[in-house]
């Protein structure tokens, strides 16, 4: 296998293994017995929270160095490509997810507020309304509008590492999520700056070179459970995703088309595998069914409905030649 193919399929399996990790972590069934989460759900998804997140803006970051910022796209196109792509999907989605939250509201955990200004509002906040899985899309776009300046720093090493620094130093300020200066999740930017920029900064400087070496799994394994138990978590964060890296490419070497039923929708994923797998929590679960012997087998529906029912809506609407609908969708 040649470097650049390898170079994609390792980052094809490292995306499909993340999609992977962030709908695992979603997966919420009710323990009858407590009315909390069941302890599996917990316990499976407890390892990976330090990861999933950061790496999925991790990627981004770099995605957008490897297909826009090395090949110079113009500021103007890459704005327009960019409102298409991200806030299509995110404007039609805040729609959708609040009136599939009024329809279910007597199951909802959090029924939404039937008015006008509340359906207004949640197009620009987040936590608390219907649209709360959407916020990613929101920040997305606002570290997409940085793309002049991550042009600008990507011309100098100096540059590179000293904003780089400067990420991991503003990570650490406290902002009070709820105030109500926090539109479109702006007060929580620069905990994703920070990752973001990584992205970039490890693809500019093909960081991935040096993790293919066998003796850096263990030693990033290490230092990530280091970190866990010490309760570091920038440090956890950015180890984890050096790891998650790490295994892809040892991966990709003998199962390079890993993950291959779902790793190209991932966005699609997204956007809809809250909708499948809220069901199976609320109505196939917590209503109908609720016996413990069968949980494992609601885990794994609520994990596949999660995954594979958005990639079937995906390539249903592949097919329609209205390219405006197919944005909706998060698809070219």
């Amino acid at each position: 296998m040649n470097s650049q193919k390898q170079r994609i399929a390792w980052l094809a399996v490292l995306r499909g293994l993340n999609i992977l990790l962030v709908v695992m972590v979603h997966i919420q069934l009710v323990d009858i017995s407590t009315g909390n989460n069941h302890a599996f759900c917990e316990w499976m998804a407890l390892p990976f929270h330090p990861i999933r997140m950061p790496l999925f803006i991790f990627i981004s970051g770099g995605l957008l160095y490897l297909s826009r910022i090395c090949r110079q796209i113009p500021i103007k196109d890459l704005y327009k490509e960019k409102f298409q792509r991200i806030m299509l999907p995110f404007l039609f989605f805040v729609i959708v997810y609040y009136f599939v939250k009024v329809f279910f509201n007597q199951f909802a955990k959090t029924p939404v507020d039937l008015s006008f200004n509340y359906f207004l509002e949640s197009f620009v906040y987040y936590r608390g309304y219907s649209s709360q899985p959407l916020w990613f899309l929101a920040v997305l776009m606002l570290l997409m509008l940085m793309y002049p300046l991550f042009r600008y720093l990507c011309g100098s090493k100096f540059r590179m590492a000293a904003f780089l620094l400067f990420c991991c130093i503003i990570y650490f300020i406290k902002t009070d999520l709820e105030s109500p200066w926090n539109v479109f999740y702006i007060l929580e930017l620069h905990h994703y700056l920070v990752y973001f920029f990584f992205g970039i900064f490890f693809f500019r400087f093909k960081w991935y070179n040096y993790l293919s070496n066998k003796i850096v799994l263990p030693i990033l394994l290490l230092l990530y459970i280091t970190g866990y138990a010490c309760s570091v978590p920038l440090f956890t964060s950015l180890t984890g995703i050096l790891l998650m890296c790490s295994i892809c490419l040892h991966i990709a070497r003998y199962v390079p088309t890993l993950f291959f039923s779902f790793r190209d929708y991932i966005f699609p994923i997204y956007l809809m595998s809250w909708l499948f797998q809220t069901f199976v929590e609320l109505i196939l679960w917590k209503q109908l069914c609720n016996i413990e012997s069968l949980f494992l087998v609601f885990y794994a529906v609520n994990l596949l409905s999660g995954l594979f029912i958005p990639v079937l809506i995906s390539k249903v609407v592949e097919r329609c030649p209205i390219r405006l609908v197919r944005l909706f969708f998060g698809l070219q």
